[in-house]
């Protein structure tokens, strides 16, 4: 009976292992490699892992330290002050019995601390108003560079996608052309066929081939730019949705997207505060001209300051204004203010030129993704009528109205046609993506709405 009862408890302990080993195998979440990778989540890792992205937040870091940078001279600046100075020598006091010769040998001590807070330095003023400015044109710089980083990720997430596509077609195409040579061969074999035929055939296999070859090796470099932003090598991708249908643009209109593009795209509020930097520099050098006015307090600790003091000490404290005039500097402060005015008109031109390049981008990418939907249309019906037309041709080859050549064509053409759309699906994806960048719109809330609308839930394997 005990025996019994034991082999039993035993038995409860092994299932309840099983259950727990079972449970912590289902808890453990799959390796990165083993799931379907989706644009957004494309996004997110690359935003973790890209060197170029971590040198983009480290020099916006940077720049945010300019607000210190300026503000540091408007605020009190202290020093302290440590001297400790041996002195040995001879001093000769003349006398009415002739000079008199004593031997020097002391330590002459000084202690002070000086306290300088500025009340006028117009200078100063513009530094501080630079370093805001500053500071501000880095936050500009590193949302375009975001939002190239981004666009670059998904450039590479879609190039990826068409070489499998165009991989998984040339193998289509290849397969199809090494039957299409092994029935032109059986075909002459039987008297039926021509030796031209089989020779066209075999040469387009061959091609079909060599296009293989030349799209694997186009697979794996777009595996290896992905796996540069990424941090891994992907095996799974989200692919193109079978129902493919272009999304009403919202706002519609062109204007709108101009007009969000001018008021939120980063690259024309950096030149803005390019042009604020510049305006203050016309300041901080014209402040040359201007007198300054400081407070000072000092204290100070003295123990034989000099010779005739040498067996004295003291101790002084002074509080006072100092006003520094500038007179003349040989023409140094007119060719700075000179030069800071040319230089703030080449920025105001510089933001007008990047005005118009965001524009003529929006516009760009707007009638992208209007033509696009129109191109995606028509590739969809030449790709139906390419497929009806092969049929035709192939019955019209089995019948002896069509050439070997004629099927190789309209085989070639709907191969062809198939890559051109996936490819137009895609550009319609970059473009609806793109114009978001340039209206200052591209976030995590776009990619994954594109994500969801026009990607998954099938995937491709790349290996």
């Amino acid at each position: 009976m005990r025996r019994a009862l034991t082999i039993t408890g035993l038995v409860c302990q092994l299932a309840w292992c099983l259950t727990a080993v079972a449970a912590s195998a289902a808890a453990v979440p799959p390796a990165p490699e083993q799931t379907t990778l989706t644009l957004s989540q494309a996004w997110r890792m690359a935003m973790q892992n890209d060197p170029t992205h971590h040198a983009a937040i480290s020099e916006r870091e940077a720049g945010q330290t300019n607000r210190t940078i300026g503000r540091a001279g408007l605020l009190p600046q202290v020093t302290a002050t440590l001297g400790r100075h041996k002195i040995r020598g001879t001093l000769e006091t003349p006398g009415a019995c002739g000079p008199t010769c004593t031997d020097l040998d002391y330590t002459s001590r000084t202690n002070e601390i000086k306290a300088t807070q500025t009340v006028f330095n117009w200078s100063r003023i513009a530094e501080y108003r630079q370093g805001h400015a500053r500071a501000d044109y880095s936050l500009a710089i590193f949302e375009t560079k975001a939002k190239d980083s981004s666009i670059r990720l998904i450039n590479r997430y879609f190039q990826t996608l068409l070489s499998y596509e165009n991989v998984a077609l040339a193998k289509e195409k290849w397969q199809a052309n090494e039957k299409q040579l092994q029935a032109a061969q059986r075909r002459f074999e039987g008297g039926e066929g021509t030796i031209p035929d089989v020779r066209e055939t075999r040469s387009r296999r061959d091609l079909a081939r060599a296009d293989l070859i030349k799209a694997e090796d186009g697979l794996i470099v777009a595996q290896r730019e992905l796996q540069e932003m990424l941090g891994y090598l992907p095996v799974q991708l989200s692919a193109l949705k079978r129902n493919f249908t272009p999304q009403p643009l919202v706002p519609a209109t062109e204007d709108d997207w101009l007009a969000l593009a001018i008021q939120n795209n980063a690259e024309i509020r950096s030149g803005q505060e390019n042009l604020r930097i510049s305006n203050q520099e016309i300041d901080r050098t014209f402040g040359g001209h201007l007198p300054t006015l400081d407070i000072v307090a000092a204290r100070r600790k003295v123990a034989a300051e000099t010779i005739s003091t040498r067996d004295q000490s003291s101790i002084s404290t002074s509080i006072g204004i100092q006003l520094a005039l500038p007179i003349f500097s040989g023409g140094l402060v007119s060719a700075q203010v000179k030069q800071a005015r040319h230089n703030h008109e080449r920025a105001a031109q510089e933001l007008a030129a990047t005005r118009e390049r965001v524009a003529v981008e929006v516009t760009r990418q707007y009638q992208a993704v209007v033509t696009g939907a129109h191109r995606i249309e028509a590739l969809e019906l030449a790709v139906k009528s390419g497929a009806e037309a092969l049929k035709a041709t192939k019955m019209g080859y089995q019948v002896g109205t069509r050439s070997i050549i004629d099927v190789l064509d309209a085989e070639e053409q709907i191969y062809r046609s198939q890559l051109d759309l996936t490819q137009a699906r895609l550009e319609y994806a970059l473009a609806r993506l793109s114009l978001a960048g340039a209206a200052g719109r591209l976030d995590a809330a776009v990619i994954e709405a594109v994500d969801n609308t026009h990607f998954g839930p099938e995937k491709i394997v790349l290996r």
